[in-house]
């Protein structure tokens, strides 16, 4: 029984596995089925174009009309002017660069006056790790104050005492001075203190003033030496009157002994005060001597050593309370910089503390962000390692100059839109221009261009280094209700309106050995003719000299390479087109007339020599045959046939066909290279595994 069941099941999943089999071979045949019809249908289109007949769709006659020369981009609506909350709360101030939003009002919110009045709070930033670190830096402020008293104080008291040390040696200055001109007289001492400084010896300097003195004692009247020199002299004078009057006393005295009048004792007292008297005199006049060769040159140099030494002593205070004030200015000045730098740290810390909570401060409809493209690109970036997330949320993290919330005035709006390089230098304030919403297409909207950046937009240049768009603000006219913020659009700005041009469409022109041309339809055939271009938009191209009105043109020319063969060509690569410069009117210049102002110059990659699905200016043809021109009914087709294999493809090909038809046709283009390559791969797989099926009975 049990293997009854065994069997019947694996006999179950081997039917399984043949249903399967069996429907994907169906599914198969039914893609190769589609992918053979789409390209039967474009071998049809291919045939006709290439066809010699010159029936209805094979040509077009040459016209005079209007020609008009626009830059078209897409873009989103914003207010011209508008409140902008940014994140205040600098990156350096705390440990990381994002702060995280505790909370914000809901989008949407419309804040009145009243609100504003009572202070309402709009976000509320995470700052507790400021707060923290503003306790530590107000303790340590407390530290600097103290040192900052301190180092006043110390200044103020070696001010006071280096005004007394300063006094001290002044005094001793003078009181030297005094000493000097007392011992030597006022005129002799000025003599001598005179470029004093300046001596080398103050012994050889003070000998010549001696000898002077020596000479003319009078030097010396009216000084302390002076007196005291005459006091020697005076004693000199007196010890020789007293031995004179002793001598006198002994002779007197001897004859009054010889005749017996006085006894020998008062005869030998009278000869020993003679000798006593000698001695004095000879005392006084030693007195004398000594006072004139040391005590005199002795007490004179001393004085003047005094003063000279008082003097440099009062330099050496002054250097010293100098130095000293210095030393306190210096220690004073570091206090006072630590203090300073602490407290504007302090001040700014609690500043940046107040910036973590946001208050409305005038009315108006609460918008997470910018309102402009600049909020998708930072939150684009913040996924590849950026600063923070770039998402307004409770929970999420904002960086230093974020914008958080936008009030936008919306009595007047504007249109941002990003214009390519290439087109750029088309484009200038004060062009017109119209808007149409994506939510509104049949309201078409009048405006003007307010500004165009100096600078390509630094945040698209982000996500595709080699693109490079410049922000363009244009105006809108009025007043609308149904405009809102971050509405997408596409605007349209004029450039140049040609009136009664010559005119055919751009792929008409092909670049044939350098020269532009044109193959217009005679009796005989098609005829090359070489022509000069001018200015052109998506569409049609101006035509300044080469045809005329109503002539009948190929618009695919011939497969013909600047060699003259055909196989060459298709063996070529496309030959890229130069950017244009203004007044290229030369028929062999590859380059036409006015094109910055009337098209796009190539761009590199997918881009090369095409703008939204045009042929570039010249009519140059893709590597390998002409370019296939898609009718409405082949696109139909093929849009069917799509929908029964790629629904989802076809629908999201469906809605670009309806916006942007050039890029839809590109777009199905490749979406018919990529069926084609799958269905020769679903070949591959069909053979190996009806190989596989025939050789399995043999194993």
């Amino acid at each position: 029984m049990k293997n009854y069941k065994d069997k019947r099941n694996q006999n179950v999943s081997e039917n399984q596995r043949v249903k399967r089999r069996i429907k994907r071979r169906w599914m198969i045949l039914l893609l190769i089925v589609v992918v053979v019809l789409v390209s039967g249908l474009v071998a049809a289109a291919i045939k006709r174009n290439i066809s010699p007949d010159t029936s209805s769709g094979g040509t077009f006659t040459v016209r005079r009309d209007n020609l008009t020369i626009v830059v078209t981009e897409g873009g989103s609506i914003r207010a011209k002017q508008s409140i902008d909350y940014k994140c205040k709360v600098k990156s350096g101030y705390r440990e990381s660069t994002v702060l995280t939003i505790l909370s914000i009002v809901p989008a949407g919110t419309y804040v009145a006056q009243k609100d504003v009045d009572n202070g309402m709070v709009l976000v509320q930033l995470d700052s507790s790790i400021l707060e923290e670190r503003l306790i530590q830096e107000k303790m340590e402020l407390s530290g600097d104050t103290a040192s900052l008293t301190s180092s006043e104080e110390a200044l103020i008291i070696q001010k006071i005492q280096n005004e007394s040390d300063v006094a001290k040696g002044q005094l001793e200055v003078r009181f030297t001075l005094l000493d000097l001109q007392k011992y030597l007289g006022a005129g002799l001492a000025e003599k001598l203190i005179k470029d004093v400084n300046e001596v080398p010896n103050l012994t050889e300097h003070i000998a010549s003033f001696l000898k002077e003195v020596e000479n003319d004692p009078n030097l010396l009247d009216g000084s302390a030496a002076g007196e005291e020199l005459k006091k020697l002299e005076d004693n000199i004078v007196l010890a020789k009157g007293n031995l004179k009057t002793a001598e006198d006393t002994l002779a007197g005295t001897e004859q009054l002994h010889d005749a017996n009048y006085v006894s020998d004792l008062e005869l030998d007292r009278d000869r020993l005060t003679v000798i006593n008297r000698r001695f004095a005199v000879e005392s006084a006049e030693v007195a004398l001597a000594l006072f004139k060769q040391y005590d005199f040159p002795k007490n004179a140099e001393k004085y003047l050593s005094d003063y000279v030494e008082a003097g440099r002593a009062l330099e050496r205070i002054g250097a010293q309370c100098r130095s000293m004030l210095a030393q306190a200015e210096s220690t004073l000045s570091k206090y006072q910089q630590n203090f300073d730098q602490q407290d504007t740290y302090v001040k700014d810390l609690t500043e940046q503390l107040g910036y973590c909570t946001i208050k409305a401060q005038a009315p108006g409809l609460v918008i997470y962000g910018t309102g402009s493209r600049d909020d998708f690109y930072r939150s684009m970036r913040s996924r590849g390692g950026g600063v923070s997330s770039g998402i307004i949320a409770e929970g999420e993290t904002v960086s230093e100059g974020q914008t958080i919330i936008s009030m936008p005035d919306t009595a007047a709006m504007v249109a941002e839109i990003g214009v390519h390089e290439t087109e750029v230098d088309k484009v200038e304030a004060g062009q017109p221009a119209t808007i149409v919403m994506d939510a509104f297409p049949d309201s078409v909207l009048e405006g003007e261009v307010l500004e165009v950046a100096p600078l390509p937009d630094q945040q698209r240049s982000w996500m595709n280094p080699d693109l490079k768009v410049y922000k363009t603000l244009v105006r809108i006219d009025g007043t609308h209700s149904f405009l809102r913020s971050r509405m997408s659009c596409k605007v349209q700005i004029l450039v140049e309106q040609l009136e009664d041009a010559i005119i055919v469409p751009i792929q008409v022109v092909s670049n044939r050995a350098g020269r532009k041309v044109c193959y217009v339809m005679t009796s005989k055939g098609h005829q090359e003719r070489v022509v000069r271009t001018g200015l052109f938009n998506d569409t049609f191209v101006e035509i300044i000299e080469g045809l005329e009105a109503g002539e009948e043109v190929m618009l695919n020319p011939p497969l013909f390479s600047e060699l003259g063969s055909p196989a060459s060509f298709q063996q070529q690569q496309p030959i890229p087109q130069s950017r244009a410069r203004p007044g290229a009117t030369d028929a062999n210049d590859t380059e036409t007339r006015g094109q910055p102002r009337g098209g796009r110059a190539e761009r590199s990659g997918d881009e090369q020599g095409t703008h939204r699905g045009r042929p570039p200016e010249g009519g140059e043809r893709p590597q390998g045959g002409r370019q296939l021109q898609l009718t409405d009914e082949m696109i139909n087709r093929i849009m069917s046939g799509m929908a029964q294999i790629e629904p989802e493809k076809a629908k999201e090909l469906e809605t670009l066909r309806k916006s942007d038809p050039e890029k839809f046709k590109a777009e199905l283009m490749k979406s018919m290279q990529s069926m084609r390559n799958r269905m020769r791969q679903g070949e591959s797989d069909m053979k190996q595994r009806q190989g596989g099926a025939v050789s399995g009975p043999n194993r």
